[in-house]
């Protein structure tokens, strides 16, 4: 604190008015120079929303959608199978899972939904980071394609979740109760939609799904191609979903962008399967097989929609035989990236032979004896060790006593017998393979929260990469130090 002394008719060293101002001034420049350098953490942290990401409203848009172009009343959204959907979406996302978790059915059931009546229910589910145009490709095979083209459906709900590696799972689940027809059920009274759930009105008051106008297949003209004439109500996205192919096709054969409003009347180029130069999207769980190694093993990536029945199949071995060689269980999970060994090494490595004694490297002179020729620096002892024998033998096949001195290039008698070198002759490979070690499996009962990943501690106090606000704090104190020096330094003088 700067402080005035009273009483004095003298002026103190302290009280000069220019030093709280000099000090001051020092204080707000670097001040500003440490906001400039480092910005709030906040403003740092913000990231404007991405308009590419598909939420779960998304999801029942686009499967409604489809459904209406099929001639079908819209789903109805509900609540319970929304909170199903996002529950499900956060525990594959946990465990990074490739497939289904299973009974879709039971676990609405068991939710509430329904109210205790048999449940019937299907669910899609895409991982990635996908656009709404691709996860609908991704469904658009018979088994995806359910919740849109079978009257029976009633309700639907959805959920997204992020995994730990940065892929998002989609999950979309439709539903129906037996011997009631659609709208009957209602969802228990104060159930509430939670949060990350799917939402028919996005975010906005109303709800609702506006106006879907079905889009009607046209059909191909006297060569073969196909024009859609665009009607009141159609977009980009009902058009791609109902000829079952992308937003980006479409784009891409009409020289257009989605971006651009269409028009009424508008014809629209629609590409397939005849179209030259049009290359259709390789089916989705479709496995591509793995080259052997130089040494014969087999090697398999798992990616998204792929299971042990697949892949098994693709490759031509039995489920037992993947679960053997990995160290699996059948009701194990498969993980996307997880690496499975499918055929170990056919390869039987050839052994280092093992390196002759010296008995074994002896030689029968003519008289049919064996002999050790000594070298210099060589002692009794020395040469009984080499040859494992006792001294004792050693002195007594050669007359000698521990008085004795043996010279160079003299021949010692060894009344030993070589053993036979030892032939390997490879066996044939084993028929039982080692398993290799595997990933832990996820826990039976998965948490529904994200997991979350300890940060590395850093040293307190000390200007790192991870701790730039150490670094910052630094530099203000040593200028501070400086205006104090200077202030010091400046009013000695000046005294």
């Amino acid at each position: 604190m700067i402080q005035f002394q009273k009483g004095s008719g003298r002026k103190s060293r302290y009280n000069n008015p220019v030093q709280p101002k000099i000090f001051l001034r020092c204080l707000l420049v670097f001040a500003l120079l440490a906001a400039f350098i480092q910005p709030p953490a906040q403003a740092r942290a913000y990231r404007p929303p991405t308009q590419s990401e598909v939420t779960a409203y998304d999801l029942i848009i686009a499967m409604n959608t489809l459904r209406v172009s099929y001639g079908l009343p819209a789903l109805i959204e509900d609540p319970i199978i929304d909170a199903v959907a996002q529950a499900t979406a956060e525990i594959m996302a946990a465990n990074q899972m490739s497939w289904h978790i299973g009974d879709v059915s039971g676990r609405l059931a068991a939710a509430g939904y329904g109210g205790g009546a048999k449940v019937w229910a299907t669910e899609n589910f895409a991982v990635g980071n996908q656009t709404i145009d691709e996860i609908m490709q991704v469904w658009s095979d018979a088994s995806h394609m359910i919740p849109a083209v079978n009257p029976a459906y009633c309700h639907v709900g959805a959920g997204v979740a992020k995994s730990a590696n940065g892929l998002t799972y989609y999950v979309l689940q439709a539903a129906y109760t037996a011997n009631k027809s659609c709208g009957e059920y209602r969802p228990p009274a104060g159930f509430v939609t939670p949060e990350g759930g799917g939402s028919t009105d996005g975010g906005r008051a109303g709800g609702g799904y506006g106006i879907i106008v079905p889009v009607k297949i046209a059909t191909p003209d006297a060569d073969g191609k196909i024009f859609h004439v665009v009607e009141a109500g159609q977009s980009f996205w009902s058009i791609a979903i109902a000829y079952k192919i992308t937003i980006k096709d479409i784009e891409t054969w009409n020289n257009i962008s989605r971006d651009t409003k269409l028009q009424i009347g508008q014809k629209l180029f629609i590409p397939s399967e005849n179209t030259a130069g049009y290359a259709t999207p390789t089916p989705v769980g479709m496995i591509l097989v793995s080259t052997p190694d130089p040494d014969g093993k087999i090697v398999h990536t798992v990616a998204s929609y792929q299971t042990l029945s697949t892949i098994a199949q693709a490759y031509g071995v039995a489920i037992d035989v993947i679960l053997a060689l990995n160290g699996l269980q059948i009701d194990w999970p498969l993980q996307i990236g997880q690496k499975l060994l499918i055929r170990p090494s056919q390869v039987t490595p050839s052994p280092t032979p093992k390196p002759l004694s010296p008995i074994q490297k002896l030689t029968p002179e003519s008289d049919g004896r064996y002999y050790h020729t000594v070298r210099s620096g060589e002692t009794l002892s020395w040469i009984a060790d080499l040859y494992e024998i006792s001294l004792a033998d050693l002195m007594a096949w050669n007359g000698l006593n521990e008085t004795s001195i043996i010279r160079p290039d003299q021949k010692l008698l060894l009344q030993v017998t070589p053993p036979a070198t030892a032939t390997f002759t490879p066996g044939p490979p084993t028929a039982t393979p080692t398993a290799t070690r595997t990933p832990a499996p996820p826990t039976a009962t998965p948490s529904l929260a994200p997991s979350q990943t300890d940060a590395a501690p850093t040293t307190a106090g000390q200007p790192t990469a991870q701790n730039p606000g150490a670094a910052i704090v630094w530099f203000i104190l040593a200028g501070l130090g400086a205006c104090g020096l200077f202030l010091i330094v400046f009013f000695a003088r000046k005294k």
